[in-house]
């Protein structure tokens, strides 16, 4: 009886332990990091069943549904384009029109259909520029800073190679360095984003950076003066495209445009970044120039197999670290303009346009200000418990917090302005934010990019709206339909 009751006492004694045990090596292996999804397989078998599911999802609903198969592809990415930054930028947009702005409309309000993007990487909650650009152009999620490769390092094939070898000509274009980590995921393979002259390297010398029919952008010392291996960028790309125009300002631009002559087209357009548009002199090319100037040029050099290109609306991001909201906001309408010349330049029956960002930014628009305020400004009715007023516009992290010298908060309004600081709540360098990115689409098979979808599926539904690629497309379920349809 006494043994029995022992035993009972130990085993209550016990339990507890071995319940917590349980839990805390179930938190345990929940935070260690899937193996699997350091391989590009993993990635790759998502998306192609994410697919899958939504076109059973779209043939349940509508039949056979949108049968058109996309001739060209435009992917324009706005650089830390959050919800916030756009709705900021409408205001603006209808602002600087002379309206009280909350009722203007961005070109993607145009678009039929609108999704969200989970941007997380697959070693942080918070993407950087390199592991989102990865997963949005080769369709496999990587570790932060990566580019081209898995998180083991594999290196992966992007769209832009999966569209060169279907015939397409391609192009990249950005307001950024064409080495930075946007540009850099559609060509190159390298562990660092920081690995900016082997990034440069491999835009001329590899494919298919090599095979790209239009390069447009910033970065000129990546490819010649900032060189310690000897190399001149330049003169290769001379070499390897003699009836090659090479571009340095917008006047440039335009007659390489105009050239009938012209083969591949290279315009560098300043020594790191380009400048922000607030700042840029009239020889520099807006976004809407490039675009423009890009989109001619594919169609032209392949009328028959059509086209890729990706276009980055850089330098929002940029406004955004730097927590200039106006900055960030007059780059964002520039991505704006650009967006409304690839809806003018391109048929919608043969054209499939997908507008998105990479990351969102941590702006917030906060308060209950009177319709028609400044976006840029403050309502002086907006005020916190102390009685001090505070701006529309907010960044979560940031430079300036608009403190007394006692290191109380201050009245902004004497500060703010189209290119100032706008204020923070914690002092630091402006960050990224986690959440979720807006997804817009227009053209063939752009029904299939509703929804919430992991940011990685997004190059496999352009992939398979353009016949693109190993996985499924529309051409072969076109084909199995073809096969087995009833004589």
């Amino acid at each position: 009886m006494c043994s029995t009751n022992y035993l009972l006492m130990l085993l209550v004694f016990l339990l507890p332990l071995l319940v917590d045990s349980r839990v805390l090596g179930n938190i345990k292996r929940q935070a260690e990091p899937i193996e699997d999804e350091r391989t590009a397989s993993y990635w790759l078998n998502q998306a192609q069943q994410q697919l899958a599911t939504r076109l059973e999802r779209i043939q349940l609903a509508n039949g056979n549904g949108d049968t058109r198969m996309a001739k060209n592809i435009i992917m324009l990415m706005g650089d830390g384009m959050s919800i916030t930054t756009m709705t900021a930028a409408r205001i603006l947009k209808g602002q600087q029109a002379g309206h009280s702005g909350e009722e203007s409309q961005l070109a993607v309000e145009q678009f039929p259909y609108t999704g969200l993007s989970k941007t997380y990487c697959t070693d942080s909650q918070t993407a950087d520029s390199a592991c989102a650009a990865t997963a949005c152009l080769t369709g496999v999620k990587t570790n932060c800073g990566s580019i081209g490769q898995s998180a083991q390092g594999a290196s992966v094939e992007s769209i832009v190679q999966w569209a060169q070898r279907a015939g397409k000509a391609t192009g990249i274009v950005t307001t950024t360095r064409l080495t930075d980590a946007s540009p850099a995921a559609a060509y190159a393979h390298v562990k660092k984003r920081t690995q900016e002259l082997d990034i440069g390297r491999q835009l001329i010398e590899d494919a298919p950076g090599r095979h790209l029919d239009v390069i447009l952008g910033g970065g000129l010392g990546k490819f010649a003066s900032e060189r310690t291996d000897g190399r001149d960028l330049l003169q290769q790309w001379h070499d390897a495209n003699p009836q090659g125009c090479f571009a340095r300002t917008l006047a440039e631009l335009r007659n390489c445009s105009i050239d009938p002559e012209a083969g591949r087209l290279l315009g560098i357009f300043s020594d790191s970044h380009m400048a922000y548009n607030l700042a840029a002199s009239q020889e520099q090319p807006r976004l809407c120039d490039m675009t423009a100037a890009a989109i001619e040029h594919l169609a032209a050099q392949q009328a028959t197999n059509g086209f890729f290109v990706f276009i980055e609306g850089g330098r929002i991001d940029h406004g955004h670290h730097e927590t200039r909201a106006g900055y960030a906001l007059d780059e964002m309408l520039e991505f704006d303009a650009a967006i409304e010349t690839a809806l003018r330049l391109t048929n919608v029956q043969e054209t499939l346009i997908v507008v998105t960002a990479d990351h969102s930014h941590t702006l917030s628009m906060a308060g209950y200000a009177s319709r028609g305020t400044s976006i840029l400004g403050m309502d002086q009715s907006q005020r916190d418990l102390d009685g001090v007023p505070y701006s529309t516009l907010n960044y979560a992290i940031g430079k300036w917090q608009s403190l007394n010298k006692a290191g109380k908060r201050e009245n902004p309004a004497p500060h703010l302005s189209r290119t100032s600081f706008t204020p923070s709540y914690i002092h630091a360098k402006g960050v990224h934010s986690g959440e979720d990115v807006a997804v817009f689409a227009r053209g063939p098979q752009s029904q299939l990019f509703s929804g919430v979808m992991e940011q990685n599926l997004l190059p496999h539904l352009m992939a398979y709206a353009a016949c693109l690629g190993h996985g499924d497309t529309l051409c072969k379920h076109q084909q199995k339909e073809h096969t087995f349809a009833p004589r």
